[in-house]
């Protein structure tokens, strides 16, 4: 699905990171995870765009709820590489994710083994999801944009309508004053009566779409509060 298709009115995102155990195959795995605000689908492309500019080559879906990137080098997290993993997993009534990081099917980056190298995925996931909701919010400003430069075209051809049709008004209402014809009167008057008909549903339409573009631009100034949160908190956090 992408962005969603409907606007969001909900406070800025639960940017929390947590520990925990995240089943990948048949183990369970230490993990940083988070919840998922939007459809597990946005993630998968992120994360791929994510992969792809990080350590040049994209992560692929295994089919099994996951993001799999194999024998990859991370050397901000370690000298070893690995399997970058982001498994998608239920929690309660939540949809989460976690990030995870394999140097070996039984091997793993873990808090008591690699304390350090777990503090630096952290980081990693922190990345990842700045990256995500970058692309989220800016996805949904960019929609709105295309809809509002759509309502602005809409409402300059409905005043060169409104022009145009004013002008015959006009020029009918000079032919109708020299008219003798009263087949030729009669229209000209029915030409006058659909302009003037069709300048007036367009006058009404225009405060709608007016109204539309300013709820769209309130709507940006939101998106981009949010993303503004969402940067400060990443950046700043530890």
């Amino acid at each position: 699905m992408g962005v969603s298709s409907f606007y969001i009115a909900t406070p800025a995102q639960d940017l929390t990171l947590i520990h925990r155990e995240t089943a990948v195959t048949d183990v369970k795995v230490d993990s940083w995870a988070a919840s998922l605000s939007d459809d597990k689908s946005f993630y998968e492309k992120t994360f791929e765009d994510f992969t792809k500019n990080e350590f040049g080559k994209k992560s692929k879906n295994n089919g099994q709820d996951e993001e799999l990137l194999e024998k990859v080098s991370i050397p901000q997290v370690t000298d070893k590489r690995g399997d970058l993993r982001l498994t998608f997993f239920t929690e309660g009534t939540q949809t989460k994710l976690g990030l995870s990081l394999m140097l070996g099917y039984d091997v793993w980056i873990n808090p008591n083994d690699y304390l350090e190298e777990m503090e630096k995925l952290k980081h990693l996931a922190r990345d990842y999801l700045r990256f995500h909701y970058t692309e989220y919010y800016n996805s949904i400003i960019d929609k709105d944009m295309d809809l509002i430069n759509s309502h602005k075209k809409s409402i300059e051809k409905s005043k060169k309508s409104i022009n145009t049709m004013s002008s015959q008004i006009s020029k009918n209402e000079t032919k109708l004053s020299n008219e003798a014809s009263a087949s030729r009167r009669s229209s000209l008057e029915r030409k006058n009566k659909q302009n003037r008909d069709d300048i007036a549903r367009l006058e009404e339409e225009t405060p709608v779409l007016q109204g539309k573009i300013e709820s769209l631009d309130e709507h940006i100034l939101q998106m981009k509060e949010e993303l503004k949160y969402v940067e400060e908190q990443y950046f700043s956090s530890e």
